[in-house]
Formats: C-alpha cells, structure tokens, sequence
C-alpha cells in the first residue's frame, strides 16, 4: 500500500478512535450519572442520581414513585469534610420523591445517599454514597476551544502513535505537532 494511502488510512482510524474514547469517556466517566432500578415489593423504580452540575441553584434529584406509600429520606453532606450528615425527607410532588441538594461554589463536591421507606422496610438506593460536583458556569468562548483543542490533541496524539509505530517519514514532524 502507498504512504499516501496508509497516511489517509490512519488519519481516519485516529477520528474513529477519538470518537470512540469520548463516547466512552462521556458514558463511564465521573460526571456520567448513576443510573439504577431498585425493586420495591415487585414494583420497579427507575432512578438517575446527578454526579456533575452546572446550574446556579441548587440541584434537584427526582425520582418517580407513583406509589405514594413509598416515601425517600436524602442524607447529605460536603465531601471530605467533618461536616455531619445533614437528613431531610424528600418531597412529594405528585408522583415524585424530589431532594434538594445545596449549591456550592465551582468545583464544590457534596456526598449524598438516598433511601426508600414502604412499611417500614428501607431500601438504599447505592451501596455507597453518590458524590455530585458542582461545576459552576463556563462561557461557551471558553468551553468551545477548550473541547476543540481536546479532541484536536486526541487525534493528532493517536495519529502520532500509529506514525511511530510503522516507523513512518512524517512520525518527528508528527511528534513536534503534537
């Protein structure tokens, strides 16, 4: 095969596997929400619990429970903090359990749990507590570069790689770009 073929060759296979990273990166990482059924005397309860948040008010977790002789108890505090553990009761809205957890400042972090109640039995919904960070907001002429470099870095670093790998002409050149 040509240089110049296998040149185009590996320029898309950088972008395939770019792609591929960030979609995985997206969907593991540690802002992907914990997402989760719990079941409730045969009754399944689907529920999403935030890790990242970028409003400027509090964050709100909803959780449908349409039977309302469910009702949830949120337990809250800062992460790595000596704070004690803050406990309310979530609110009732219609067929929702809803809790509110308190805004902190850019890159404030909050441990919180959430537990289920039917007939006196408890069911957590995590193992561990679920940890939120609040990210604060990022004007887009920031966060547009910001992801452009990124994703620009990623398939140049990739490319880079597969150019040293074949001991190809351009893998210095590649090197220096990158």
């Amino acid at each position: 095969m040509k240089y110049k073929n296998k040149s185009l060759l590996f320029w898309i296979l950088s972008i395939i596997f770019m792609l591929t990273v960030a979609i995985y990166q997206k969907t593991t990482g540690p802002t992907y929400p914990v997402i989760g059924i719990i079941n409730i005397e045969k009754q399944s309860i689907k529920y999403k619990l935030l890790r990242s948040y970028g409003g400027d008010d509090d964050a709100k977790i909803e959780i449908k429970i349409p039977d309302t002789s469910v009702n949830g108890v949120f337990k809250y505090k800062r992460f790595k903090s000596f704070d004690e553990w803050t406990e309310k009761i979530m609110i009732r809205e219609g067929e929702n359990l809803i809790a509110f957890i308190p805004h902190q400042p850019p890159a404030g972090k909050v441990m919180y749990e959430i537990s289920l109640n039917k007939n006196g039995k408890i069911y957590k919904l995590t193992d561990k507590p679920v940890i939120i960070r609040f990210k604060g907001h990022v004007p887009l002429y920031i966060l547009l570069p910001h992801i452009f470099f990124m994703f620009i870095a990623m398939v140049f670093s990739i490319r880079t790689g597969l150019e040293v790998i074949i001991k190809g002409k351009n893998a210095y050149n590649y090197t220096l770009i990158t």
